[in-house]
């Protein structure tokens, strides 16, 4: 792994990065199936949804054990890990998004939760109670005998592994339960698995090269001399899109001296940079040009802001910026989105072409994030980068609505979609509202839009296949041994996502 983000192992106290080490241990109530998008039963072996979509019932599977004896998953334990999840304190990305759907949950009794919903999301189920999302189940027990503060760095779950060893920014080591029963879910490829952190992607190369290594996210310049080493390179198709921030746009932490509060300055940001170089150069090929955030399917028809560097002084003058304007741009890399620095360095020099004068400010995601959720981003700008996710609505939600903490721009008539979104309960209705908020944000020019992305990742000869989601890095206990004496294939590189990708996508908080 780039980092292990937080390291820390309590859902609620930290970020999404944390996902893959933390899949490994804890258990979600539904799973979606990677080849087909199905939900499947889970921690919950049933659930029905209200006629109205205003509550989900879920009936949990019994006899399903914690590690170390805190007894077996029940309704309470769902209970008190969604309280957790969208406690003010909470510093998930999706803590806002889940104070703003539900209601409620609520224990009916030992093996019965209720969800009550404020919005009728029709993703509900696949979009937040899945592994597609990132809450997982906690012991209600465990956590309140033994204190968060312990908790947080001895987790307790119901997955294959468990635990062994953790130092912190070097090793997480988990080992699969092994209680003479086996698992009730999943029999592990592998006994044990070390998430290392290595933050340089030279180092992570060659790790693969010299066997030190089986999974490691590379750029995508690593790709072809990997190949001659032998190294097959897995596409996480659709998995992320490197975007351009702006601070000071949203109404929680609105910046009125910023230059970009004119619309007009923001088009010439998005018309200023030509993408399609930046795709063919930097993301070799494995993406497209993106029209906004989020690639679902209903903005497949919206055309991408052209490459225009006329138009982008033209814009720039009419807002009453002749000369230009300065910008502070922060970049930082992370798992994906090892490019964004050289992203940034391209962004700026297309930018300095036109008078946008921009000054890059490294930094690291931790330091980003802080200081987003914090009010304290509202004068810079900053590359980020959007990661898919099972439900469209999360993704605006999270983004755009004006309630949640990491929302960048915001306004009434992007709080009144949203809602009109949450509210339709037929998909072609939802459908025409997103492609009208789509046109609406691509005309606000909301971010700067660059790709949609496939992620990269090397896998040595000793793993056969790994079945992840495309929404994030998921299901690492589903990672198989390759055969023995099985010969080493290259996976052809698939054509660049398009822009018809069925996948949602979110911002990674």
């Amino acid at each position: 792994m780039a980092s292990f983000s937080d390291g820390t192992f309590l859902p609620w106290n930290g970020s999404l990065p944390r996902k893959l080490y933390l899949d490994s241990i804890y258990e979600y109530l539904v799973y979606v199936d990677p080849e087909t998008g199905q939900v499947g039963p889970g921690l919950a072996a049933s659930w029905e949804t209200a006629a109205d979509g205003y509550a989900v019932i879920m009936d949990m599977r019994q006899d399903v054990p914690f590690h170390d004896d805190w007894g077996n998953v029940g309704a309470a334990d769902v209970a008190f890990t969604f309280e957790k999840m969208m406690e003010p304190t909470s510093i998930v990305g999706i803590s806002s998004t889940l104070r703003y759907l539900v209601r409620s949950v609520t224990a009916v009794d030992a093996d019965t939760v209720r969800f009550d919903l404020n919005v009728p999301d029709i993703d509900f189920v696949a979009g937040y109670l899945s592994n597609a999302s990132n809450v997982p189940i906690v012991s209600k027990r465990y956590v309140e005998t033994v204190g968060e503060a312990a908790a947080n760095h001895a987790p307790v779950g119901t997955g294959p592994f468990e635990l062994a060893e953790y130092r912190e920014d070097t090793l997480i080591e988990v080992r699969a339960v092994d209680d003479g029963a086996g698992h009730w879910r999943v029999t592990p490829g592998f006994d044990s698995i070390q998430f290392l952190s290595v933050p340089e992607e030279f180092t992570r190369a060659a790790m693969l090269r010299a066997g030190e290594v089986d999974i490691a996210p590379i750029n995508y310049d690593s790709i072809d001399p990997l190949a001659d080493a032998g190294i097959r390179t897995m596409f996480i198709d659709g998995n992320w899109a490197p975007v351009i921030r702006f601070g000071g746009l949203s109404d929680k932490y609105r910046n009125p001296d910023v230059p970009w509060q004119d619309r007009r300055v923001r088009q010439a940001m998005n018309h200023a940079v030509d993408k399609q170089a930046i795709v063919r150069h930097i993301l070799h090929g494995q993406a497209a040009i993106a029209p906004g955030d989020f690639p679902v399917a209903e903005w497949e028809l919206i055309e991408p802001y052209p490459y225009d560097p006329d138009k982008a002084r033209e814009l720039l003058a009419a807002a009453g910026h002749p000369d230009g304007i300065d910008v502070t741009l922060r970049t930082f890399a992370t798992t994906p989105g090892a490019e964004l620095p050289i992203i940034a360095a391209a962004v700026a020099t297309y930018w300095n072409e036109v008078g946008i004068r921009t000054k890059i400010v490294p930094t690291t995601w931790t330091s980003l994030r802080t200081a987003w959720y914090s009010g304290n981003a509202r004068d810079v700008v900053w590359t980020h980068r959007g990661l898919a996710f099972a439900s469209s609505l999360e993704g605006l939600v999270a983004g755009l609505q004006s309630s949640n903490l990491f929302a960048t721009f915001t306004s009434d008539y992007v709080d009144g979609a949203i809602a009109r979104i949450g509210l339709a309960t037929d998909r072609d209705s939802r459908g025409q509202l997103i492609t009208q908020l789509g046109r609406y944000l691509r005309d606000e020019a909301s971010s700067v839009f660059i790709g949609y992305a496939n992620e990269p990742v090397g896998l040595s000869g000793r793993v056969g296949e790994w079945p992840t989601l495309s929404q994030q890095y998921s299901n690492i206990d589903l990672v198989t041994k390759a055969e023995t004496g099985a010969a080493m294939t290259t996976r052809a590189r698939p054509e660049p996502v398009s822009r018809n990708s069925t996948v949602a996508t979110h911002t990674e908080f």
